[in-house]
């Protein structure tokens, strides 16, 4: 662990015993101010104990609560980074304020040495990559386990029997059922129970209970007493936590493997055989696997599981024989949160945002729009700038935050980002308002634009605000200003389009741009060097004299200037 940048406020200095203390705060980004969604926030207190935990919000904040005043600290957790600890802070009764800054560099499991890892050692004992590998599939299994006790989420699951041949191979029978919605996807047996009296536990002569662990009793220091762990290369980028039995073990027992995404250090599936007592090749591999995918608010959750035991019968002589597997499992259909609205859907995709503002270091100060591009959909922000897409298609999607005021005069903002958008899963997404110097640069060719330019952009309308098409727009300033405007004479339409050019002329010692304005009344003069000066005359039919004239100076550093031109009445076409 690490010491972290801590930005404290104390509301006040009087303690008040016996009285929950609020710690609020948010965690970002240390040097950027970026916020940092979805890690987990402990508060603990001065003798070590953790009093309390949440998950940061899309924008980065908490809300915490201490026991009593007193000294605490905040531990930062998050997958695929170091931990992180601030300094300590003395919780009042009027409450604590943080700022508690992280760094931003991931840490990737790829390059670790497995090599040397194959001995099964204690965890407390484990080499270096064990320990490494561990702490993040700590960090899931526990999120997951906050997840399920903040109730945050409802899952309604497709359970499924099944009936298996001998080699495990063909499906003989299934049925399916479809559960009400329930707090959890999958638990556990008690993890007491199990150490005590094994994960296989007789029902009758042949007929078994089979239990798989669940991330409770994964990170329980009774699984972790009696099981050894070291390391494994997968296929695909993964790493591989394996455990199995301490030596000696007298029940029933388990040993698998937790997979791992190496690039990410995002746990991906549990993987496990059952160890019986009875050792007969009859008894085959019986074993089960647990899926575990990330939801919108960076929880974790079983996506789906599924165990196999074997189907056993006497023969004469007291011996066994088994006719095939059992085969019982389930799959997270749906999950919608508490207000009841979808998050994911087996078979649909859904995509979740993070919006910030234009700099990056916090939610929009408004609510706005997130559109898919190619498809009807779109949702507006929350509070936090999180943003939820649900019932997509399967494929690539790619996502644009509309300008809240250039979205009104009709220029679509460009797309900022794509994400692959996977049935039964959450794609995961960080987006930022675009400027208004963003959405043009999109039409004068793309970024970047030539340094010290600015794109005009000038707005035709009528007292009323609407629009007015069909008038000629004329630009004039110096020769000696040496610009030549590019031929684009509006921003992109709805449709991609570009239905509008200049015609460059000469009006003495001025260079003129003209154009005719379009159903949004709009006109767009790219790449203007800052500091000049431009002369824009606005001419209707049914003569050549200029309804308006108005001079617009083109501030130096601007990157995009915005200007409504009112039409006065009987100006206009």
């Amino acid at each position: 662990m690490r010491i972290a940048s801590l930005l404290l406020i104390v509301a006040a200095s009087v303690p008040v015993l016996g009285t929950a203390q609020s710690v609020t705060g948010t965690v970002v980004e240390q040097g950027r101010g970026n916020p940092v969604p979805g890690a987990m926030v402990l508060l603990v207190d001065g003798s070590g104990t953790r009093v309390d935990r949440a998950l940061a919000d899309a924008a980065g904040r908490f809300a915490l609560h201490a026991r009593a005043s007193g000294l605490h600290h905040v531990e930062v957790e998050r997958i695929g980074y170091a931990d992180w600890v601030t300094d300590p802070f003395r919780a009042t009764a009027a409450g604590t304020v943080l700022t508690v800054e992280v760094p931003f560099e991931a840490i990737s499991l790829e390059g670790i040495d497995v090599s040397g890892e194959h001995r099964c050692e204690a965890i407390q004992e484990g080499g270096a990559g064990v320990v490494r590998v561990w702490e993040e599939a700590r960090k899931a299994l526990a999120t997951e386990v906050y997840t399920r006790e903040a109730g945050t989420y409802r899952y309604r699951l497709l359970r499924f029997e099944r009936s298996l041949d001998r080699n495990a191979r063909n499906v003989l029978r299934e049925t399916v059922t479809r559960s009400g919605y329930m707090r959890a996807a999958f638990t556990s047996y008690p993890i007491e129970q199990l150490a005590t009296h094994g994960f296989v536990q007789p029902a009758d002569d042949t007929m078994r209970v089979h239990y798989a662990p669940d991330a409770e009793a994964l990170l329980s220091d009774a699984f972790l007493d009696s099981h050894c762990f070291g390391l494994r290369e997968g296929e695909g980028g993964r790493i591989g936590l394996t455990f199995e039995p301490l030596p000696g073990a007298r029940r029933s027992e388990i040993e698998g493997v937790l997979w791992l995404n190496a690039a990410t250090s995002e746990l991906e599936e549990l993987e496990f055989l059952y160890l019986y007592l009875l050792k007969d090749p009859e008894v085959g591999e019986p074993g089960g696997e647990v899926a575990f995918t990330r939801l919108p608010n960076g929880a974790w959750i079983v996506r789906e599981w599924a165990i196999r035991m074997p189907d056993l019968e006497l023969v004469p002589g007291g011996r066994i024989r088994r006719l095939g597997y059992k085969e019982v499992g389930g799959t997270t259909w749906a999950i919608v949160d508490a207000n009841g609205m979808p998050v994911l859907h087996a078979q649909l995709a859904t995509i979740s945002g993070v919006v910030t503002d234009s700099t990056g270091t916090g939610p929009p100060p408004a609510p706005v729009v997130v559109e898919v591009r190619g498809a009807p959909r779109e949702a507006a922000t929350e509070a936090d700038g999180s943003v939820l897409l649900a019932g997509l298609k399967e494929g690539r999607h790619e996502l644009a935050v509309r300008h809240p005021l250039l979205a009104d005069w009709g220029v679509p903002s460009p797309a900022e980002v794509a994400a692959d958008g996977r049935l039964g899963e959450v794609a995961h997404a960080r987006l930022r308002v675009p400027t208004a110097a963003d959405v043009l640069a999109a039409s004068c060719g793309g970024a970047p634009r030539p340094e010290g330019t600015a794109a005009f952009l000038g707005r035709i309308a009528a007292p009323d605000g609407t629009p007015l098409e069909e008038l000629s727009v004329v630009a004039s300033w110096p020769q000696t200003v040496g610009y030549t405007p590019p031929p684009i004479a509006a921003p992109d339409g709805p449709d991609g389009t570009q239905d509008q050019t200049w015609t460059i002329g000469r009006d003495g010692t001025y260079v003129t741009a003209t154009t005719t304005t379009g159903k949004r009344g709009l006109f767009l003069l790219c790449d203007v060097p800052g500091g000049s000066r431009l002369s824009v005359a606005v001419k209707g039919p049914p003569n050549d004299e200029p309804v308006l004239t108005e001079t617009i100076l083109i501030d130096a550093g601007a990157g995009a200037v915005l200007e409504t031109l009112i039409v006065p009445v009987g100006g206009g076409p």
